[in-house]
């Protein structure tokens, strides 16, 4: 999926986040356990005040301290200020201007790219505290299945962070429109197919329903064969 489109998608999944959070600050995230609306915005306020500074500062070193402090008040208005200036540098960059990330691409591009899916995931999340979930478009819920995949299945803003997969192998397969995946451990680490292969357990899904699930969101609708310990166990790798 290209950058203008996920530009595009960043600011409806970011425009539906505030508009439904508005006032419904001390609602309870029950798919984020022990977290209110408020502790919601202030993480993705984190984030987005963490990716305005990476790229402001031009830099191809990790910061030592990337992700700014939030207020004890007004955490709000705090995230829609930090979501602005991140949005204006976003769209100023050139997606291809490097810049350090803790993804495989060096990129501006890769914050899109990341800015999109950490935004959409937690939309997802306030629309469970407050009202109904509205549809997604499946290409890039599916475009979501293929970064978490290459992004945080693999990578992390921590350095320390060791990644341990389990040792039976997932295969994804996505019911509203083309994508499948088989993720299987091996002595080098993880490998990814995308293409149709048996594995420990199978899971079937629209790409919405597969992102949640890969995120640790336990959706309804999937559809699982197999072992569904093996499938808990890969649900549980999400940070």
């Amino acid at each position: 999926m290209n950058t203008d489109s996920l530009l595009a998608y960043l600011e409806i999944f970011s425009t539906r986040l505030f508009e439904i959070t508005d006032a419904n600050e001390i609602k309870v995230v029950e798919s984020c356990p022990g977290w209110q609306l408020k502790d919601l915005l202030a993480h993705i306020g984190m984030v987005y005040g963490a990716v305005a500074g990476v790229i402001e500062g031009e830099s191809m070193e990790r910061p030592e301290t990337p992700f700014p402090t939030p207020p004890e008040e007004g955490i709000r208005l705090w995230t829609l200020e930090n979501y602005g200036s991140m949005m204006e540098i976003l769209k100023v960059n050139d997606p291809e201007t490097p810049v350090w990330t803790w993804g495989r691409e060096q990129n501006v591009a890769w914050f899109v790219r990341r800015m999109t899916h950490e935004t959409l995931l937690h939309m997802w999340d306030a629309e469970t505290a407050v009202t109904d979930h509205i549809a997604v478009d499946g290409e890039v819920a599916c475009d979501g299945v293929d970064e978490y995949i290459d992004g945080a299945l693999q990578f992390s803003a921590n350095p320390k962070k060791v990644f341990k997969y389990p040792d039976g192998s997932i295969h994804l397969h996505r019911t509203d429109g083309s994508g499948e995946w088989l993720l299987e451990n091996s002595e080098d680490g993880l490998v990814v197919r995308r293409e149709h292969a048996k594995g420990d357990v199978a899971v079937r899904g629209n790409a919405m329903n597969l992102l949640l699930f890969l995120w640790g969101r336990n959706p309804d609708g999937l559809e699982i064969f197999g072992d569904a310990n093996v499938a808990e166990e890969w649900a549980s790798l999400a940070p």
